[in-house]
This record gives structure tokens, C-alpha cells and sequence, in this order.
């Protein structure tokens, strides 16, 4: 699915004509006729309802019924009552908009949908892809942005928003864009995250009414079969178990990985064990794609419109699609988000102790008893007060510094940030002129606290994954859902006290809690989940032959970003178990990308023209 905005004025005349160009396109008009709503979709990913002046759709999935989007849209007299209709509907959507000559069009909380905008011919047009942007106005890759991109672990907010095209803007998620008729664009918030003010007694039915809404109305909305991943995690679980007898026949997938250590494959056989009118598709290790395969070929990057940031699964996911689409699947559920949405991060410990100091110190001596946080360096964390424009302006002179201690706590507002060993001088120094200026510039954080702005960073970090996991999975006609990610759910779970969702010895109590009775105690009660370190590594030694041929004539080291001997080196290692995986990740995904897009961008040219 692609789609173009365009604001309701004759000055937009000419950047509707570029736009309209393209042969069987899509257009749904404005009230007064213009062309408004531009692009390629299946018949059931876009729908829209009019009520005299105003037009109202809703782009991916909605559980809203025909009747109530018709009433909703009656209701619209301006933009601004958008923001009730936010909040009734549910589901994973692109909201837009047109009232009263002007445009508005918004995302999720999470970022799973995003709204891009850029300039064409003097106005400022909005799409769902940043490449549909990039065509029409002839971008080329931004490469001090495209050095961002090999930041380690992540890059930080503001400047995950960036993307890697010249002229081609995302809207922040939690904000919307107003197109105005002039075709001057501005954003607005129409979503913050709540102030962790509930008990866990109150807030866990909320959260059980949300997340099982956000499975039940999708398994519901039409689709004979339904599948859904099996990794034995209490996310997978739960949403597993609130699919199950909701209608559609259940196919659960899972692909074994080679972790003696681990006991991943003993949960997951309890929940199917559970379940058995399911169809339970459990694949030998040998019989699917192994970690970072496919990667020099088409598959994985290839279909992103951005350099993916979690890019070593591709060619499973690809695989999984092809399986469950032969088996009559549309729709595919996943626990992706859980983790971000359930698990507070170790940094809640820095909010905890400013407000709520006894209850902050007893769980710093479990978290500190299991990390095995030295001392001194706790005690440093715990005591930097430095704003984030600070912290980010410190981070930038570190980007070449060594790795913290393998046990040192993170509590600052990010990780430590680094630029890989192989990256070129010159990228480096760009890095650091991004971060220097992101915190030299009006910098606010995503919510009230160290604790609060990590989560929502993550939650945000989880959505980008879910649109190129998506993305992947629907160009073999399956939609890839994470209904963890669902505004209503992460509202719901975000509402609850801090403190009792950060328990060091529980792992998601918060979803443990509102899964009482809906899946089996054992299950909600599992301390971890493996860290899958094995099935990596495995999938490193088998693909490192291809791997090396990639830099073997690097398009990111034409570009003088990174050094390919140094990276061939690295990739060369006897022990593979030393590498930096994050860093190499991050640069994998930048390379194949680039690769890809040559051919992705003759491909579509020929195929849909302008979009």
C-alpha cells in the first residue's frame, strides 16, 4: 500500500498532476473536488466516508464499522475534532482528514504507521512512505544521515525520525500533519504518553480489555485463517491465546533455533499442548532460512523504504509469509512490541529512587544483585541529573571512546553511543555534528523522566521493526500485525505505577497480571526469555562467505563512510562470538539497502510510474 496527500488548493494543481500521473492509480477527491487522496491500495486497506464538507479515512486496520466512520466523519466541523475520533477507534490506522479545506493526516503512537511530507511544486504533500516522497521529487540518499544510521545500539531521539532522503521529512510519532490550503505544512501533538498514576490492581483489567480488543477484532474482521508466531515469550503467548477461539482456524509457527541452553522450545510446546484445535507448524533448523541469509540477494532490505534497523531475520520472515500464505493465511499475529510495552527498563531505577526512594532503593538491590552492577559505576549513573541536550552533547565527543564495562548499568538517557571500529573518519565526524546539533536545539524529551522517555524511545524503536517486518510480509499477501502495539495498549500499560512494573524478578508482571485466566498461570509466570545469542552466531558462520562478498565492492565505502578492509577484517575473525553484532547489523542493513536500490527503483518506475 502507498499513498499521497495533497492539500485542497489550486496552488497543489501542479504537484496533482505529477502525482496523478501514473495509470490505474486511486484518487478519492476533497469536498470540492480536487484530487486528495492518491495512490495504490487493495480495496479493503483504505476506507472513507463522507458527510457534507468532510472526508474521513482510515488506512490499514480499523474496527470501525461503515456506518460509524459515516457518523464520525459527520461529526468533523474541524480538524480538531479528529482527535476524539483518535481516540474511539482502535486498531493499527492512518487517520486523515479533510475539513474545511484543510488536510490533516496522523500515524500511530508507536510508529507502526508514519506519516513523511515533502515539498512538490511549491506545496507540501504527505505520503506513508518516504520513498513515494523521494520519486516524486527526485531526492538522492542523504549520506551524513545515512552515517547516522551506523550508530550503535540506536539512534537516539530526536534523530531516529530522520530519514535518509534529501528533502523528505517524517512526522515525529504522537504527531499529526495539517496541511493548510496555501500548501504550508505544520505539525501538532494529538498524543502523549499518560502519567504512570494507576495501581496495577486497576490497571490490569484495562490492559486485558485493550490487548484482547486489539487480537479479537483483527482475527474477527473477515480472515478464514489466521497465524501467529510461537516463540514461547509471554507476549507470543498471550496473544496466541486470545486469538485461539476467537473464529478462524489457528496456525502457529515456530522455528526451532540451536540453543541447548536455552528452554524457549519448552514453553512454546506447553502453549501448544494447550491449544489443540490449532494447527501447530513446527519447522526443523535445517528447513528454514538461518539468521542473516538472503542478505546478498533480493530478500530482506529490499523492500524497505528505509535502511531497516533489525535486518538479520528478513529472509525468515519472507519464509514464514510464503508458509502460512500457502496455508490460507491473511493475517499474521505476533508479540512483537511486548517487551518494550510490558518490561521497564533498568533506568526506571533513576526515576524510582527521585520518586519513590524507598521503594527505588530495595529494587536497585535486586536489579544490582542480577546485573552484577559494580558499585562505583551504579552510584555515577544513579547521580547524573544532566538534561538530555546535555547528555546528548557529552555523548557526541564519545562516539570513538572504548565500550563500557560488559556490566555497567545504563541509566543515562541513552545507552552510550558509538560509531563502529570500521566507520570512516569523515562519518564519524558527521555523527557527531547531527548529535551536537539535536542538543544544541530545542531538545524535549518523549515524556517526564529518564524512565518514562527510554520506554516510549522503545516502544518507538519497536514500531520502525513491525513497518519492515510488514512490509516484507504483505508482498506475499499476509499482514503482519503486533497488537502490542496498538495505541489503547500501550496507553493502557504505560498508565501503571512505575514501580510496579519494574520488578527486576518478574518478568511483564504488568501483562502477567492482565492475562489472569485467559492464559495458563505457568506460562504468565516465566521469569525470561532466551537470548537466541546461538541461533545468531550459527547463522554468522554460515553466511559469512556471502557476507564478505558484499564489501568486496562496498557501495557505503564509495560513498567514504565506512572502511571495507577494516570491516572484512572484523567479519573474518576466528571467533565469531567477538563481534559487535548491534554495529554490524546496523551496517549489513545500510549495504544491502543501498544495493537494493537501484533495481527496486527501476522495478517500481516501470511497474507504477510516479508511485
Amino acid at each position: 500500500m502507498t499513498f499521497v496527500l495533497l492539500p485542497d488548493s489550486d496552488t497543489a494543481r501542479e504537484a496533482a498532476r505529477r502525482v496523478c500521473a501514473s495509470p490505474g492509480i486511486r484518487v478519492i477527491a476533497h469536498a470540492s473536488g480536487r484530487p486528495w487522496l492518491v495512490g495504490r491500495w487493495p480495496s479493503d486497506r483504505v476506507r472513507v466516508a463522507a458527510a457534507g464538507q468532510a472526508r474521513l479515512a482510515v488506512a490499514g486496520f480499523c474496527p470501525a464499522t461503515g456506518r460509524e466512520l459515516t457518523v464520525a466523519a459527520g461529526r468533523l466541523r474541524s480538524l480538531a475534532d479528529l482527535d476524539a475520533v483518535a481516540r474511539e477507534f482502535g486498531g493499527s490506522t492512518h487517520l486523515l482528514a479533510s475539513v474545511g479545506s484543510r488536510v490533516r493526516a496522523q500515524g500511530t503512537a508507536s510508529g507502526v504507521r508514519a506519516v513523511f511530507h515533502a515539498v512538490l511544486a511549491g506545496v507540501t504533500v504527505a505520503a506513508d512512505r518516504p520513498d513515494t516522497l523521494a520519486r516524486l521529487i527526485g531526492a538522492e540518499v542523504d549520506d551524513e544521515v545515512l552515517a547516522l544510521r551506523l550508530l550503535t545500539p540506536y539512534v537516539p531521539h530526536p534523530l531516529m525520525d530522520r530519514p535518509v532522503w534529501r528533502g523528505v521529512h517524517q512526522v515525529p510519532a504522537g504527531r499529526c500533519l495539517v496541511l493548510n490550503r496555501d500548501g504550508v505544512a505544520r505539525t501538532a501533538t494529538w498524543w502523549s504518553p499518560p502519567e504512570p498514576v494507576v495501581p496495577l490492581r486497576e490497571g490490569a483489567p484495562a490492559v486485558r480489555e485493550a490487548l484482547t480488543a486489539a487480537v479479537r477484532t483483527r482475527v474477527r474482521a473477515g480472515a478464514e485463517v489466521v497465524s501467529a508466531e510461537l516463540s514461547g515469550g509471554p507476549g507470543s503467548s498471550s496473544v496466541i491465546h486470545l486469538a485461539a477461539g476467537a473464529g478462524p482456524r489457528l496456525v502457529t509457527v515456530r522455528t526451532p533455533r540451536p540453543d541447548a541452553a536455552g528452554d524457549d522450545a519448552e514453553w512454546a510446546s506447553r502453549t501448544t499442548a494447550r491449544l489443540p484445535d490449532a494447527e501447530h507448524l513446527l519447522l526443523e533448523y535445517e528447513q528454514a532460512p538461518t539468521m542473516f541469509a538472503g542478505l546478498d540477494g533480493d530478500t530482506g532490505p529490499a523492500l524497505a523504504s528505509e535502511p531497516p534497523y533489525s535486518v538479520r531475520a528478513g529472509a525468515r520472515l519472507v519464509d514464514v509469509a510464503e508458509r502460512v500464505a500457502a496455508r490460507g493465511a491473511r493475517l499474521h499475529l505476533s508479540g512483537h512490541g511486548g517487551d518494550e510495552v510490558f518490561h521497564a527498563p533498568a533506568v526506571s531505577l533513576h526515576t524510582l529512587l527521585r520518586c519513590r526512594p524507598w521503594t527505588g532503593a530495595r529494587l536497585l538491590r535486586e536489579r544490582r544483585a542480577l546485573g552484577r552492577w559494580p558499585l562505583a559505576a551504579t552510584v555515577r549513573g544513579l547521580a547524573d541529573s544532566r538534561t538530555p541536550a546535555a547528555w546528548l552533547g557529552s555523548a557526541a565527543g564519545q562516539l570513538r571512546d572504548p565500550e563500557p564495562a560488559a556490566f555497567a548499568p545504563r541509566l543515562g538517557w541513552t545507552p552510550p553511543l558509538r560509531m563502529p571500529a570500521w566507520a570512516a573518519p569523515d562519518a564519524a565526524a558527521a555523527v557527531r555534528d547531527l548529535l551536537r546539533q539535536a542538543a544544541y536545539e530545542e531538545l524535549r524529551p518523549l515524556a517526564h523522566g529518564r524512565a518514562a522517555h527510554a520506554t516510549v524511545e522503545a516502544v518507538h524503536r519497536a514500531g520502525a521493526t513491525v513497518r519492515y517486518a510488514a512490509g516484507l510480509m504483505a508482498a506475499h499477501g499476509v499482514d503482519f500485525a503486533a497488537p502490542c502495539l496498538d495505541d489503547r495498549v500501550i496507553e493502557a500499560a504505560l498508565a501503571v505505577h512505575l514501580h510496579e512494573r519494574a520488578q527486576p524478578r518478574r518478568h511483564q508482571p504488568l501483562l502477567a497480571e492482565a492475562m489472569r485466566g485467559l492464559v495458563p498461570d505457568d506460562l504468565l509466570r516465566r521469569s525470561a526469555e532466551d537470548d537466541h545469542g546461538e541461533d545468531v552466531f550459527d547463522g554468522l558462520h554460515r553466511n559469512r562467505t556471502a557476507l564478505l562478498g558484499l564489501f568486496d565492492d562496498s557501495l557505503l565505502a564509495r560513498r567514504g563512510l565506512v572502511d571495507a578492509a577494516a570491516l572484512r577484517a572484523v567479519l573474518s575473525a576466528d571467533r565469531l562470538y567477538t563481534l559487535p553484532l548491534q554495529a554490524l547489523e546496523a551496517t549489513l542493513a545500510c549495504e544491502v539497502w543501498l544495493r537494493a536500490l537501484p533495481a527496486r527503483n527501476r522495478q517500481r518506475a516501470l511497474a507504477e510510474g510516479a508511485l
